[in-house]
């Protein structure tokens, strides 16, 4: 593998509240996102000559509901404004619906490991470790490239989105409430992607199924906040629930059922790799897949990325131009940053 070139980025402490301009957006039909607050646009003297009348706190559950029923309605809508233009969806999502691809667990990506990796031309791979979103990675990687830049969806194995329509607040949630997405979970070939898991759940270790969704059109930022669109590719896939698979199993020794869930996602990491090698799609945003809710460990996952294209002669080793971790909690982010040093990744 030719060295990488690894650039850390920290994020950046957040603003108070009421201080980031936020752009309005309408949309037909739909109720625009709620201006600034009364206070952060009266100015200081209004505000304190007499005694502010307390204000009703939002519920977070409930504004990322609410955030998530103004993108469905963008959708429905087929187009939004921000700023005084005029965006359109409504063509991108009829492209997107009918690119999207089920890759059931006895697809050819099961042959991975036999295929050729792509000649290394000697160029050399950046590889990003930040402590931002999924979101804020795809944004970044934008800002570099026009080539097509691909997402990976730590997605729930059951319901399409996770829990976004009703206010969740992880990574799949914040995708689906920010993009076109959310349709092409829900067409007919996509749908046996939760069929599948609905009926059999393997034990929680899932399956390695995927769902491959071209063309998505991110609007929003994680925050809610309207945007321009631009373009990524989604590849949805559930992780092992490996806090599931452990609550389940009492039978094996702890050291089995580890090693046991390891090489689950280790051959399922591979295949989403190698899907994404397949589109020829170059520049990605992965993470800390399935270290959540569904606990997988930290150290573990990020050694299975090291495995899989950042060590030496890896088979995913010159694949891909950019890779973005985009990592939240400085906790994880620590935990891969020490796998990396540990591991000699360039640049640790």
């Amino acid at each position: 593998m030719s060295a990488n070139s690894i650039t850390q980025y920290f994020k950046p402490r957040p603003k108070p509240e009421g201080t980031a301009k936020k752009s309005r957006a309408s949309l037909p039909y739909s109720r625009s996102p709620p201006p600034a607050s009364e206070s952060d646009s009266a100015s200081h003297n209004d505000a304190t000559e007499s005694s502010p009348t307390p204000k009703k706190q939002i519920n977070p559950r409930t504004m990322r509901k609410e955030i998530a029923d103004d993108t469905l309605a963008a959708i429905k809508a087929g187009r939004y404004s921000l700023d005084g233009l005029t965006y359109s969806l409504q063509d991108a999502v009829k492209i997107s619906k009918q690119g999207t691809c089920y890759y059931p667990p006895d697809s050819d990506l099961a042959n991975w490991e036999y295929t050729s990796p792509p000649a290394n031309d000697g160029t050399r791979a950046e590889v990003i470790l930040a402590e931002i979103s999924t979101l804020e990675g795809a944004r970044l990687l934008r800002s570099q490239t026009n080539a097509r830049i691909g997402v990976l969806n730590f997605a729930s194995a059951k319901k399409p989105g996770g829990g976004f329509l009703s206010g969740a607040s992880a990574q799949e949630e914040s995708i689906a409430r920010s993009s076109t997405l959310y349709p092409t979970l829900r067409t007919a070939d996509s749908t046996k992607f939760y069929t599948l898991h609905n009926k059999d759940d393997a034990g929680s270790y899932y399956s390695h199924a995927m769902i491959y969704s071209p063309s998505i059109l991110v609007f929003r930022a994680d925050d809610g906040q309207w945007l321009p669109p631009y373009e990524i590719d989604v590849l949805t896939s559930a992780a092992v629930n490996a806090g599931a698979v452990r609550d389940k199993d009492k039978r094996h020794p702890h050291h089995e059922l580890e090693a046991d869930i390891a090489m689950a996602m280790r051959e399922r990491m591979a295949r989403l790799l190698y899907l994404f090698e397949r589109e020829g799609v170059r520049n990605l945003v992965l993470g800390s897949f399935g270290t959540g809710v569904f606990k997988n460990d930290v150290k573990v996952v990020a050694g299975l990325w090291v495995d899989l294209m950042l060590d030496q002669g890896s088979r995913f080793g010159n694949s891909f131009d950019r890779v973005v971790f985009a990592i939240l909690g400085n906790g994880t982010f620590m935990d891969f940053h020490t796998v990396f040093s540990a591991r000699k990744v360039v640049g640790f």
